[in-house]
């Protein structure tokens, strides 16, 4: 039973959140005297609505010099009668901000290079020439630190006892209250007030605080030109359109999840007069360095809430690649290239580390080199994932070693890219497993995604776990075979990869630890699609509420009477777009167009909206792992305040966080169609209660056949064979056990193995039937008087109904003995490569073969 209801009747989800957090962050605050600068008075034009309270003192080690920005009340963006403004400006929003320190000047080479030497930060990309070529120069200690991506001054301001700015902060503290058009009022841009394109030549940065009168109103330095700065906000062009009224913090997710970009602002060196505007807004790529982007901290040590969180790798574009890409205001050029992510393994028990260099370019891709601190590894290009599968030796002076310097050269003295990573820690040990590969499933009917992992030798699995931002997390699996282990993953975009680590052991005892990585198909069918709009509240207007499945689809447009409305993300698979313009009660049409599909439109009546904040969420009873028992999938939004408990008809239940407000909680009880109470508690106290509706989860699947022996699962084995799992309750049924079986459905016969932890259960493969009879399975125990036998007359529909195409159809069985299994077919592309002496990667097939 699926749902979405409402708690807290009232505005916008999103103020919901935000003021959350603003009751947490310090307040505004007046002192008596006014730093001095080039526009005009900081005070002017609050608001006499805003509360106006001292904020707590800057919390900032790093001695840098810090200004107050009394919490106020500003316009935020521009006019559209601006002809300079961008669409990205609009509309101009009036926004409340409590108080904050921001730093008087950007953090300079100095300041930047003793985080680094104290180890809390990475050395800044060097190009052979431009301002990072000078930044071990004492002549340039005061400028400004360039040559960072987003990352490494989150940590510098970090490790400074700070923080980033949000986009909104940054834009109060460069113009005021006043809203001024450049920090020092309304004169166009000259090189007495800032550095900027045709400044300088050849163009460089300046000393920080070297343009007194290009001061903002607040006595802040350098907020135009010089170089362009770092905010913390995710970049949505739509985003002012329904950004709330106090504290903004930047949409929930980025606007292009394959392409997630932070927003910048201020202008560099090279930027032109339009670009230095206070209002002006520019992107860049969070993982990659720059020579003309810096940053400064706000003096705060309160942590801004997670949005969404992307993997961490650090991009070094060398001064030859074919975009460009190291200078902010150069645009990137033709041909276009791609260079990440980048994640990498720790080593295995010989010494071995595997690593994933993702790289791409118009021109194609097949050949490369890749080197691991100046070592050469051993690389096959993956067409489908669109990177480099890597392994080779650890590199020397391992254990002294705290980042890998990872570089791509795709022709002899062209380097196509730089990755710089941490070195994992607290790694897992034990060999590799001489066979394995992984495979990854389009999304199913639930939404959610499979990856199937195979192995040579059987192992037991002790630690599943995937790779979510910069740390590993548990997978919910399931041991379908000795040699098969079937897991559970929240959804990516189609193309998308997952990182895997497993550790477990052999039947021998021996230790192993497997890492790859899988992607899930580009290609993956239009089905099992759910669409939801509907009408809600926003904090000024009403606002269209679209909710998806899976979340990994693209929404493209929604429409109201042929005009486009702007969304932003909201969690995954929830978007808010708006306004929904129209008289209270009347009824309006909503068109919403998804990538691939048809668009469809929606009958919406306009809500009338007063009320206080409101939390959202979707409940709904699922079955979990598939084929498994009744679980709780809880949804909500906003999601700052984590799950703390959760109970069902009083009992306590056991939940998995899938990030983003997603929460999948085990242990519902009762039988269909029993209503039983859910009730959830998050960590400040709300409480969320409503009714769940028990489904019945054996429906189909797992059912007993004549004998009580009960099905638990049947699907896909690999392309050409299907599975069916038996739980036949024998305690005494374990791969020590001697017994013969058969199992057959008048078509096909199967072949059956015993689980290796689960005693009595079976797991039985074979070709997919074209037409079955019923399934019959006879097992007789080692001296037993008589055999034991189940026969299930529904396998027909089962095969039919529950078991999709997994692929090539096989041809139809031989009359002779099949041949052996060949060798080679359960390599993956690296393994395929590694053992090519007596083995080849054939693409028709998309696999590996004998020679």
């Amino acid at each position: 039973m699926k749902k979405s209801k409402c708690l807290l009747w009232g505005r916008w989800v999103v103020l919901l959140f935000l003021l959350l957090v603003s009751c947490n962050r310090p307040a505004a605050s007046t002192e008596s005297g006014s730093p001095t600068g080039g526009g005009a008075a900081a005070g002017s034009g609050v608001s006499e609505d805003v509360t106006v309270v001292t904020p707590a003192a800057p919390t900032n080690t790093d001695g840098a010099e810090t200004i107050l920005i009394p919490g106020a009340r500003f316009w935020m963006g521009s006019d559209s009668a601006d002809a300079q403004a961008d669409a990205d400006e609009f509309p101009r929003h009036q926004v409340a901000l409590s108080g904050f320190y921001i730093y008087t000047h950007e953090v300079t080479n100095e300041m930047y290079a003793r985080c680094v030497t104290a180890g809390a930060c990475l050395p800044i990309q060097v190009l052979e020439s431009g301002p990072t070529a000078r930044y071990d120069d004492p002549a340039y200690a005061d400028h400004p630190v360039v040559g960072v991506d987003w990352f490494m001054a989150r940590d510098y301001c970090a490790w400074a006892g700070g923080r980033l700015p949000t986009e909104a902060e940054w834009e109060l503290a460069a113009r005021g209250t006043e809203s001024l058009r450049y920090p020092w009022g309304s004169d166009d841009p000259a090189c007495d007030r800032v550095n900027m394109l045709g400044c300088r030549a050849p163009a460089d940065t300046v000393s920080v605080g070297s343009y007194a009168l290009g001061n903002s109103p607040y006595g802040v330095w350098d907020m135009a030109g010089n170089v362009w700065e770092w905010v913390n906000d995710w970049y949505d062009p739509d985003y002012y359109a329904l950004s709330p009224a106090s504290n903004p913090m930047g949409p929930y997710m980025p606007e292009d999840l394959n392409v997630p970009l932070k927003a910048v602002r201020g202008g560099g060196l090279y930027s032109e007069p339009i670009q230095l505007r206070t209002a002006a807004r520019a992107s860049a790529n969070p993982h990659r360095a720059y020579d003309d982007v810096g940053f400064r901290c706000v003096a705060s040590n309160e942590a801004l809430p997670e949005m969404y969180t992307p993997t961490e790798y650090h991009e070094r574009v060398p001064s030859d690649s074919r975009d460009g890409g190291w200078r902010l205001d150069e645009p990137d050029g033709s041909p276009w290239t791609r260079f990440g992510p980048v994640s990498v393994s720790c080593p295995d028990d010989a010494g071995i580390i595997r690593l994933f260099v993702g790289a791409d370019s118009s021109e194609g891709m097949s050949a490369g080199v890749v080197e691991v601190n100046g070592v050469p590894f051993r690389c096959s290009y993956d067409a489908g994932l669109r990177g480099f599968r890597c392994e080779g030796p650890v590199p020397p002076d391992y254990d002294r070693l705290t980042f890998y310097e990872i570089m791509l050269y795709t022709a002899p003295g062209s380097t196509f890219g730089v990755a710089v990573l941490p070195v994992p820690r607290d790694c897992p040990t034990g060999s590799f497993p001489p066979s394995a590969f992984v495979s990854v499933s389009c999304p199913g009917a639930d939404g959610l995604v499979s990856a199937t992992l195979r192995f040579v030798p059987p192992i037991v699995w002790d630690t599943t776990q995937y790779l979510e931002g910069m740390s590993y997390v548990d997978m919910a699996c399931t041991m379908t075979a000795p040699d098969s282990l079937q897991c559970t993953l929240p959804p990516r975009a189609p193309g998308e990869t997952y990182t895997f680590q497993l550790h477990g052991f052999g039947a021998d005892g021996a230790e192993y630890y497997y890492w790859t990585i899988g992607g899930v198909p580009v290609d993956c069918p239009l089905r099992n699609r759910e669409r939801r709009v509907g009408a809600g509240c926003g904090e000024t207007s009403p606002v269209v509420e679209v909710m998806y499945t899976p979340s990994s689809d693209h929404l493209s447009s929604v429409s109201l009477a042929g005009a486009s409305l702007p969304c932003i993300g909201m969690a995954p698979g929830v978007q808010i777009c708006g306004p929904l313009t129209g008289a209270a009660g009347s009824i309006v049409t909503v068109t919403t167009c998804f990538e691939g599909e048809s668009c469809i439109d929606w009958p919406l009546t306009v809500p009338t909206c007063p009320g206080a904040p409101r939390l959202r969420y979707i409940l709904e009873t699922v079955c979990y792992p598939p084929g498994g028992d009744q679980s709780a999938s809880l949804h909500y939004w906003p999601f700052d305040q984590p799950l703390v408990s959760a109970t069902c008809a009083g009992m306590p239940m056991t939940c998995e966080n899938w990030s983003g407000g997603w929460y999948m909680c085990m242990g519902v009880v009762g039988s269909p169609p029993s209503v039983m109470t859910f009730e959830a508690t998050l960590a400040d106290g709300t409480v969320i209660n409503d009714a769940l509706t028990s489904i019945d989860c054996s429906v189909g699947r797992p059912s007993e056949g004549t004998t009580g022996w009960r099905v638990a699962s049947v699907g896909c084995h690999d392309e050409s064979r299907i599975y069916v799992i038996i739980d036949t309750g024998y305690e005494w049924l374990t791969p020590t056990a001697s017994f013969t079986y058969s199992a057959t459905d008048g078509e096909r016969s199967y072949s059956c193995s015993v689980h290796p932890t689960i005693p009595g259960r079976l797991y039985c493969v074979g070709n997919r039937p074209s037409a079955p009879g019923p399934l019959n399975v006879t097992i007789q125990q080692t001296g037993a008087a008589s055999p034991t036998s189940a026969s299930y007359a529904d396998w027909p529909t089962w095969v039919a109904t529950y078991i999709p195409s997994c692929g090539t159809e096989p041809p139809p069985e031989p009359e002779i003995p099949p041949p052996p299994v060949d060798p080679c077919a359960g390599y993956d592309h690296l393994a395929c490569d590694l053992n090519k002496a007596t083995c080849t990667w054939d693409n028709a097939l998309n696999r590996c073969v004998s020679r």
